[in-house]
C-alpha cells in the first residue's frame, strides 16, 4: 500500500529544512514496540524529525516508551507511547463506526494542535498500514488507505483523495510554498 513515492513527492513538495533530521535506535524502538515501524516513517523521521511544526503538525519519534510503560516513573508525558495511550483510550470512547479495529491496533504517529490525531492502523504488514485520523472537532475517526508520507504529500497538495482534511492548516500548504 504506501506509495515508494511518497517520501520523494513530499520532499518534492516541501523539501526538509538542513539538519532537521531526528536519528532513531530502531532497533531498540522496535523490540520495545514488539513491531517494525513503515519504511516511510523512518525515512521521514531521517529527513525531517519532528515534522511540520510550522504546520501545526508534529510528528513523534518513537523510543522505549510504549503505551504500556508510559506510566512509569520517569516515562516522558507527550511521547509516542503516552499518546498512543490516549489514542486507544478515544477510540474506545468515541465507538467509531465504518473502521474495523480494536483500540490496540491503533499507534499515533503525529498530533496537531487542534487534539487532531494520526494514526496507523497496524494490521498487517508495515508497508500497508492505513492512515486513520481523528477529527477532534467532530469526534469523527477517518481511514485512507495510503502511508504516512502519501498521505502528507495528498495533504498539502490538496488532492481529492483526502478531502476530509480540507479544513486542516495543512491542506494546500504544499501548493502555497511553490
Amino acid at each position: 500500500m504506501i506509495d515508494r513515492e511518497g517520501l520523494a513527492g513530499l520532499m518534492r513538495l516541501l523539501p526538509p529544512s538542513p539538519g532537521a533530521g531526528a536519528t532513531v535506535d530502531w532497533d531498540a524502538v522496535q523490540k520495545a514496540w514488539e513491531l517494525v515501524f513503515p519504511s516511510d516513517f523512518k525515512g521521514f523521521l531521517a529527513r525531517y524529525g519532528r515534522g511540520l511544526s510550522d504546520l501545526d503538525l508534529s510528528v513523534l519519534v518513537p523510543s522505549t516508551v510504549t503505551p504500556e510503560t508510559c506510566d512509569e516513573p520517569g516515562a516522558p508525558r507527550g511521547g509516542m507511547g503516552f499518546i498512543t495511550a490516549d489514542t486507544r483510550a478515544t477510540w474506545v470512547d468515541t465507538e467509531p463506526t465504518g473502521i474495523v479495529a480494536a483500540a490496540e491496533d491503533l499507534v499515533t504517529w503525529g498530533a496537531a494542535g487542534s487534539a487532531d490525531l494520526y494514526c496507523w492502523l497496524t494490521q498487517g504488514a508495515p508497508e500497508d498500514w492505513p492512515v486513520v485520523l481523528f477529527s477532534h472537532g467532530d469526534d469523527v475517526w477517518t481511514r485512507f488507505d495510503c502511508g504516512m508520507t502519501e498521505f502528507l504529500r495528498r495533504v498539502l497538495s490538496a488532492d481529492g483523495r483526502v478531502e476530509a482534511m480540507k479544513d486542516s492548516v495543512l491542506w494546500g500548504a504544499g501548493t502555497r510554498r511553490l
